[in-house]
């Protein structure tokens, strides 16, 4: 099979598994509510795929070393499958509670993976455009996901039924796909202390883990800053998807960049404006004209995330690679679990526009970081 239809599939299977994801997150919580659990019974709940998901990180390079790729990715996908069928077949919130630990092994052995395959697969030429294009179609699936939710219904096990389907589906694509080729197909022998990843490019880093944590407050907090501003629930939720739609499309735009300008230069540039873009928010917000710079606010955090992948993807060689994605993974996780309850709590002291301005304070910091750090990174066995 020719190369490019090879990652054709692997896209596509990445893209049904992360799409079963986001459709089970709310199925969720519907769930458990209808079965009378409280909210916050049913917030701890949902943060177990994440406990999960870290918990088994530090692990990936050494299982792409013993299955591979390929077979590393499809036990994810095939933990999934049992996943949502033991949803499907009891009831038992206890029972539920572990489910989300395992969901979250899956999705760290399915998120890793697909990272790692598709970076170490693109030619460096057109390394920018292949990686945003990826990005691009992850970020739909955060959509896509619950729209498959309304289209299957939240009661009874048919929607556990569905996601079963949906990841089978997924391990179809990576089994006509074969083995991974290329660079994506050396084992990795470095066994890497994060720390030393760290300090080989530690700019990509901070950059993932900004947009990690302003994506996670996008998604749970800016909801309620429209309802704090006095907009009606449905203008409060179209705020979430003006802003990552922004995140997908600029998704595809930074990587076309990253292809065509400095990407130190590029990814300054992102940072930047993820400072200056929300500013105006809460000013021109009573206005209505705050649209056009939540969008392009979407814009630069979409960038600003493919950037670093693209960096991290042209910086480790492949022996390195895994270790690079695996670490990309655990600082999004760790800024999405962060940055909610952080921002709450100033949104609590100052009203709906501290959400707005403490993110701001977070991508000062962050981009200083960038500026400070990404200059001096070294070699990665110096």
């Amino acid at each position: 099979m020719r190369g490019q239809w090879r990652i054709l599939l692997v896209v596509a299977a990445s893209f049904l598994s992360a799409g079963s994801f986001w459709m089970f997150l709310p199925l969720l919580s519907m769930s458990l509510k209808s079965q009378g659990v409280s909210d916050a019974h049913a917030g701890l709940i949902a943060g177990l795929p994440w406990a999960g998901q870290l918990g088994v990180s530090v692990f990936i390079p050494g299982l792409i070393r013993r299955l591979g790729l390929q077979r590393m990715v499809l036990l994810g996908l095939g933990l999934a499958v049992a996943v949502y069928a033991g949803f499907a077949a009891s009831m038992s919130v206890a029972l539920w509670s572990g489910l989300c630990v395992l969901l979250g092994v899956s999705l760290a052995l399915r998120w890793a993976g697909m990272d790692t395959w598709v970076n170490g697969a693109v030619p460096e030429a057109a390394r920018g455009r292949l990686i945003g294009l990826y990005e691009f179609v992850l970020s739909g699936s955060m959509a896509v996901g619950p729209g498959m939710l309304a289209l299957s219904g939240s009661t009874g096990r048919g929607p556990f039924v569905a996601a079963c389907g949906v990841v089978l589906a997924a391990m179809g694509a990576l089994m006509i796909a074969g083995r991974e080729r290329g660079h994506a197909a050396e084992a990795p022998a470095l066994k890497l202390h994060p720390w030393t990843l760290l300090k080989a490019a530690p700019a990509p880093f901070i950059g993932i883990a900004l947009v990690g944590l302003t994506e996670a407050c996008n998604l749970s907090l800016l909801p309620l800053f429209g309802l704090g501003e006095g907009e009606n629930e449905r203008v409060a939720a179209l705020l979430v998807v003006l802003v990552q739609a922004g995140v997908a499309i600029g998704a595809a735009l930074g990587g076309l960049l990253a292809d065509k300008l400095d990407r130190r230069g590029l990814q300054l540039a992102t940072a930047a404006a993820m400072v200056v873009l929300p500013l105006v928010v809460p000013v021109m917000f009573g206005r209505g004209a705050a649209w056009p710079e939540m969008f392009a606010w979407g814009l630069a955090q979409g960038a600003l995330f493919t950037v670093g992948m693209v960096k991290l993807g042209a910086k480790f060689p492949a022996e390195a690679l895994a270790a690079a994605m695996s670490l990309a993974m655990v600082v999004y996780t760790l800024g999405g679990i962060v940055g909610p309850p952080l921002l709450g709590g100033v949104m609590s002291a100052c009203g709906p526009a501290g959400l707005i301005y403490g993110l701001c304070a977070i991508a000062v910091l962050g981009g200083a970081a960038i500026w400070r750090l990404g200059a001096g990174a070294g070699a990665l066995l110096a």
